[in-house]
């Protein structure tokens, strides 16, 4: 096949507008925002797992909690009916010192409650706590992820004015290369990882990389430059500086 040298020219032209088109597509789907946003919808749903437990957690304790202050007063309101009866000197000796021996034993009682409701308020301290946190970090992860999507808004807008721009050029672009010579550019392109035409470099393919072998590189010496060649390792377009 033979293709003028402008027209191969611009083949390399083309090349560069469907790289550059492919580079934008590449970028979109790479944003590194992307994983960061899936990275806290996924940090933010254990934390919503988390929430609900510590929730019932501190549901369950602070019931311990209520029924705890519940048992501490009415110890409290026992002995202080004993105090008073104690007080008022009207009972006999015998009543008066089972009185006084019900006021240690309440007084026991109390301190151990007393005891009970010091670790539960402790623990539902540590719990309230906890529950403060995740709180926060959601709050924390949620404002991060309404920044990470005006950023990853703002780099799609970039890219796609990028490719906006690449694919107008290429529209132009297009109509001015002779149709077989297109025709046999996107059939190779499209089997070639999108790379369809590359330079001849020394005696190296830029497309493929790889060496021609001197026989060949005299061969190709020999040829008009009108000839179109191909590449023998990755049968690219070979376009010659």
């Amino acid at each position: 096949m033979k293709a003028s040298v402008a027209h191969q020219n611009l083949l390399i032209d083309l090349q560069k507008i469907d790289t550059t088109i492919m580079a934008c597509g590449v970028k979109l789907s790479n944003l590194p925002e992307h994983e960061q946003i899936k990275a806290i919808h996924k940090r933010l749903e254990d934390s919503a797992i988390e929430l609900k437990v510590v929730e019932t957690e501190l549901e369950d304790v602070s019931i311990d909690l209520r029924r705890s202050e519940v048992d501490v007063e009415a110890v409290t309101d026992r002995m202080k009916k004993d105090e008073a009866r104690l007080n008022a000197g009207t009972a006999s000796p015998k009543e008066l010192e089972q009185t006084q021996h019900e006021l240690a034993t309440l007084a026991k009682r109390k301190a151990e409650l007393e005891d009970g409701e010091l670790e539960i308020m402790m623990r539902h301290d540590s719990v309230k706590k906890r529950l403060d946190e995740l709180a926060s970090d959601e709050v924390g992860l949620k404002q991060l992820e309404l920044e990470l999507n005006v950023r990853l808004e703002n780099a799609k807008t970039e890219i796609g004015a990028d490719l906006e721009r690449a694919k107008s050029d290429r529209a132009s672009l297009v109509p001015q290369i002779e149709t077989a010579l297109y025709e046999l550019y996107e059939k190779v392109r499209t089997s070639a990882n999108g790379v369809g035409a590359a330079l001849l470099i020394g005696n190296k393919c830029d497309g493929c990389h790889l060496e021609i072998n001197a026989i060949e590189i005299e061969r190709i010496k020999s040829l008009a430059t009108d000839e179109l060649l191909r590449c023998e390792e990755c049968r690219r377009i070979l376009v010659r500086i």
